[in-house]
């Protein structure tokens, strides 16, 4: 063991990763690229290209410490903590061990703890964690991708900001009981959030309320998909009601009538009231008139389902008008 840790004395992690990609050959290496971010892939393949002649010795020992690394991950993620510290003390000494452990155990807090958080808007995520302590807002952006963190981290006040970085750049260990009960904590309180809208307001008051927030709404509705997809669905359902098409202004109904087989509207309008059939044949051409009437007519007993199903082509071409800025809705009549 004192015969490896020596014959890879004096070489960084890069370089060793390098040296294994080199061993395990271009297949395999090609495999591991796909799951790394490009910047990483990128120094790899630099310092690959450094390489001229690997000794057997170091190819031994390379070979040897990431084969302890697989199998201690891997103890670690099974929950055999002590086992895989073990290992590695023996493997690699103390100082090694217990600087490549907290690694490992950061990595595998971080793949189970705040994740969910990833798909949340930073903005929303940023009001909803700002009065929790600056140590607290630490831990969380310390676990979540650098990315996200660093777009969270924007949104917070100045003075917090300097706060949370500073914790951020001075944290200690953190027990990884403390971290998942941290994250099991948050993300009960968004459900909690997100159900306590619809509990009080109703998910047609919810859609009502986002229909009049105009862009702003779809951010929302992404904060919401990334807790529950079910309930952002059934929000973005009821956002636009088949009622709320038909008065829209005659100029747009015509721009959505433009992109609507005439026979789905002549179904979206079976069993729709007089009034409103004349509100939607008034956006039409004669020619359009004239083929509405002709599918009509030809039309007997139509189907609830289908006649939604028809509605829904409607109102899918129209919400997309109205995402575009195509139609606005403040042009209702």
């Amino acid at each position: 063991m004192a015969d490896e840790k020596d014959a890879l004395k004096g070489m960084s992690m890069l370089e060793k990763v390098a040296n294994f990609c080199v061993l395990i050959g271009e297949e395999a290496t090609i495999k591991i690229f796909q799951h790394l971010p490009k910047d990483t892939v990128e120094r790899i393949t630099t310092s690959i290209s450094t390489i001229r002649t690997i000794d057997k010795e170091v190819s031994l020992a390379i070979l040897n410490e990431f084969h302890v690394l697989a199998r201690s991950s891997g103890f670690i993620s099974s929950g055999g903590f002590d086992y895989a510290k073990d290992i590695l003390y023996k493997t690699l000494g103390k100082e090694e061990a217990e600087r490549i452990l907290a690694k490992l155990s950061k990595m595998h807090i971080a793949s189970q703890s705040f994740t969910y958080l990833n798909a949340i808007n930073p903005k929303q995520l940023a009001d909803f964690i700002k009065d929790e302590s600056p140590q607290t807002m630490a831990v969380i952006l310390s676990h979540m991708e650098p990315a996200k963190a660093a777009e969270v981290l924007t949104q917070l006040d100045e003075d917090i900001k300097v706060k949370v970085t500073m914790q951020m750049a001075t944290i200690k260990d953190v027990s990884p009981d403390v971290v998942r009960t941290m994250s099991v904590v948050l993300e009960k309180k968004l459900e909690s959030l997100l159900s306590s809208i619809v509990d009080v307001g109703g998910v047609k008051v919810v859609a009502d309320m986002l229909n009049r927030l105009g862009p702003k709404a779809q951010d929302i509705l992404k904060n919401i998909e990334g807790v529950d997809s079910t309930l952002s669905q059934r929000i973005k359902e009821n956002m636009f009601v088949f009622e709320d098409l038909i008065n829209l202004d005659t100029e747009y109904v015509q721009k959505i009538l433009q992109n609507v087989d005439m026979a789905d509207v002549a179904i979206a309008m079976k069993n729709a009231a007089p009034e409103d059939i004349d509100k939607v044949t008034s956006a039409m051409s004669q020619r359009a008139k004239d083929r509405f009437l002709e599918e009509s007519e030809m039309l007997t007993k139509v189907k609830i389902k289908d006649i939604e199903v028809a509605q829904r082509k409607m109102l899918d071409v129209a919400q997309k008008m109205i995402e575009d800025g195509t139609i606005d809705r403040g042009m209702e009549q």
